[in-house]
């Protein structure tokens, strides 16, 4: 991924990371699984669940990349657009706005 100067120039490398729909499923169960264990770390103020969060999500998100998508994450050089990428996409899929295949897709 080339080094980019906005976030917008970012997702749109984001994208093409993410190609294959097994992919963005990955990243999607691993969002899912750190909303809903960050959520959890939140009312039982059981602060485990957020290394949970931590460790399910990475490791749906990697599972998807180096086993589906055969690429390497950005994660580290980019871990705040990388986050926002990652949260962005599963608004996406969950309205549904990011259809079959990353070249096109709508924003809301």
């Amino acid at each position: 991924m080339t080094d980019a100067k906005s976030f917008y120039a970012f997702w749109l490398e984001y994208l093409k990371e993410h190609e294959l729909l097994a992919t963005r499923l990955w990243h999607f169960v691993g969002t899912s699984a750190a909303i809903i264990s960050v959520l959890l770390a939140l009312i039982s103020w059981n602060w485990i669940y957020l290394l949970t969060a931590v460790i399910v999500s990475y490791g749906c998100s990697w599972m998807g990349h180096f086993v589906v998508e055969k690429n390497q994450p950005v994660t580290f050089r980019h871990p705040w657009w990388s986050l926002r990428a990652d949260l962005l996409l599963f608004r996406l899929m969950l309205t549904r706005g990011l259809t079959e295949g990353t070249k096109t897709f709508k924003m809301l």
